[in-house]
């Protein structure tokens, strides 16, 4: 299994600035890949522009591949993300993975005039302009002269491209592009069963090869320390069931985390792996009340378990 982790630090603007320093710190602790998300309008610090600091991170690094895990598409014109994304890729010379998504906050859509009700026909033409774009096919045709995409990105024909998806309509999108389905870190294990059944019977119903590389984000937090481990799952539970509006707790033995001793984590993760097919798992932290000297030990055992 592929091991990659999120910025542990988005709490403040000086936050933002360290990002290139947790992407280096990430890379020399054995991960493969350091994940950025998107967020507007919240908190002290909305990270809104995530591929200009993953251009940062690009700089301050040499190996590790740089992600977004849901870059919204329905609020930006395709023109300009194909550009974005093909510089980005020639910067960090093809170490680029990007994770797409429809968007989900009204108040975002409100912002930028989009219907909410036109987001996953504004993804499906967006996304297939930057498609014909990075391809080579002119942009525009202009006095008997075409318009293209200079530079093209440094992997051919684009970066990889994942999708993220919430319920069946998303995930019949992700299997008509041949996308890989890019699980989210609220969803149970239940759940994320049922998600990949129905993704990989939309890849199956469009015609389309499983991809290779079968992506989760979990939050994982490795702690020995049982009362600790104890009072993280039950903040995070809490926090899982107001962000569903749920009365009922996740099922103990599925809960939408991973939180234990290194034996527990290794032993779940083995699960994900044996019954999802799981080969690329996005570590996310990030956790209220937990230090980052704290949960850059529970990254250093997660690499471990894997060496």
């Amino acid at each position: 299994m592929k091991l990659a982790v999120t910025a542990w630090d988005l709490s403040s603007v000086e936050a933002l600035q360290r990002i290139p320093d947790q992407a280096a710190k990430a890379e020399a602790m054995g991960f493969e890949g350091f994940w950025l998300p998107e967020n507007h309008f919240a908190g002290p610090a909305a990270l809104s522009a995530p591929l200009i600091l993953l251009a940062a991170a690009a700089a301050r690094t040499s190996t590790i591949d740089l992600g977004t895990t849901s870059l919204v598409l329905p609020i930006r014109h395709p023109v300009s993300v194909a550009e974005e994304v093909a510089m980005l890729d020639q910067i960090a010379q093809g170490r680029l993975i990007l994770g797409l998504g429809r968007g989900f906050s009204e108040d975002l859509f409100d912002v930028f005039g989009v219907d909410p009700r036109q987001k996953r026909a504004l993804f499906k033409q967006s996304l297939t302009r930057m498609l014909t774009i990075w391809s080579g096919e002119a942009i525009h045709h202009k006095d008997d002269r075409g318009l293209y995409l200079s530079p093209r990105p440094y992997q051919s024909p684009h970066p990889r491209l994942w999708i993220a998806a919430f319920g069946p309509l998303a995930l019949k999108q992700a299997a008509a592009f041949g996308c890989p389905y890019l699980a989210s870190p609220m969803e149970t294990f239940s759940e994320l069963s049922q998600n990949f059944a129905q993704y990989r019977a939309a890849l199956k119903a469009a015609d389309q090869a499983q991809p290779d590389v079968v992506p989760v984000m979990r939050t994982i937090f490795i702690t020995e320390d049982a009362a600790l481990a104890t009072a993280v799952r039950e903040q995070l539970g809490q926090e899982s069931r107001r962000a569903a509006a749920q009365d009922q707790p996740d099922q103990p033995d599925q809960p939408a985390f991973i939180v234990g001793a290194a034996t527990f984590v290794q032993d779940t993760l083995a699960r994900y792996s044996e019954d999802l097919g799981v080969n690329y798992l996005i570590a996310r932290g990030r956790i209220k009340g937990i230090t980052e000297a704290q949960q850059l030990a529970s990254h250093a055992a997660l690499i471990t378990l894997f060496r």
